[in-house]
């Protein structure tokens, strides 16, 4: 663990301001966790295995030399269940600083949500979309606060239109929905991106690299065919894979100063790129209109009123 503390003279520099990190028990997660707690921020992660959380929490604290780190269940994959851990987030919060929206996954075989929603476009752009735009009171209340949406180099796997098959009904294939779906989501930070620029508020996506993490693990030859003949050898680099020395790429975009008037921009580690299929504005128009269209509609979804409130204005 110790490859993810930050060097003496970044230390405590984020005492007295908040990270929420989803999906933050395993991973690249767990180790921007133990990073951002080790510079002094207090830190949330969310993840769905209560027992998995309450040992994370247990090694950010002992990381990071102090108890503010806690763990709420959350399974980011409906609509509604982002929107509850929202609720939840603005009953105690007074603000929020930091949002990394890591949490993913890609799945061998077709399967629907709650929201009757493909289960990777839940995941990976629904659930973000839901839960950032009802965090949108705690991170407006604190100035420069910072999104950062963990993003993958998989997005220039999908040959098609941006808009074309969204709930991946045709012949299912778990890499490609993936892909699609980064897409959608790498769009959608450039939107938003230039929606929260008057509020001070900067969104970023970042691919930080492979690594070998309980993600990766879990992936099989049919939810990536084409790397079905070279399994043994893509296997072999994919644990190669540090997750601690992937983290410092989403680290140094949550928080260094270097990084201050940073927006609206996708980074390869911290390399910044501008793809022109999401820095087209009508693109970021049509999937502003996709993403409300499926927050709204989605069965799970909770009223507007619900939204949270900085506790202190209240």
């Amino acid at each position: 663990m110790t490859d993810t503390a930050p060097n003496a003279n970044a230390a405590r520099t984020l005492a007295g301001k908040t990270a929420l990190i989803t999906g933050g028990t395993g991973g690249i997660g767990l180790h921007t966790a133990f990073g951002l707690a080790a510079m002094g921020a207090c830190v949330i992660v969310t993840g769905r295995d209560p027992k998995q959380g309450a040992k994370a929490a247990t090694q950010i604290r002992a990381h990071a030399g102090h108890d503010q780190v806690s763990f709420l269940q959350a399974d980011h994959a409906t609509v509604g269940a982002n929107h509850d851990l929202a609720g939840q987030l603005g009953d105690c919060l007074e603000g929020l600083d930091i949002l990394v929206n890591n949490v993913g996954r890609v799945f061998a075989a077709r399967h629907e949500t709650a929201d009757g929603y493909e289960a990777t476009l839940a995941l990976c752009f629904a659930g973000p979309v839901a839960l950032t735009e009802a965090l949108l009171p705690l991170l407006t209340h604190r100035p420069g606060a910072r999104v950062v949406n963990m993003s993958s180099s998989a997005y220039k796997m999908w040959r098609h239109g941006p808009f074309d098959d969204i709930q991946s009904q045709r012949a299912y294939v778990g890499m490609q929905a993936h892909a699609h779906a980064k897409l959608l989501n790498l769009i959608w930070a450039f939107a938003l991106a230039e929606q929260l620029r008057p509020e001070g508020v900067a969104v970023n996506a970042i691919n930080p690299g492979a690594a070998w993490t309980p993600g990766t693990a879990q992936l099989t030859p049919e939810a990536v065919p084409a790397w079905k003949y070279l399994w043994p050898v893509v296997r072999f680099f994919q644990r190669c894979g540090s997750p601690a020395k992937a983290a410092q790429n989403p680290l140094w975009l949550a928080a260094s100063p270097e990084a201050d008037e940073l927006t609206g921009t996708y980074l390869e580690k911290r390399r910044r790129h501008q793809p022109n299929v999401a820095a087209d504005r009508d693109n970021q128009r049509r999937v502003i209109e996709l993403a409300q269209t499926l927050v709204t509609q989605a069965p799970t979804a909770r009223p507007p009123h619900d939204a949270p409130t900085p506790a202190d204005q209240r």
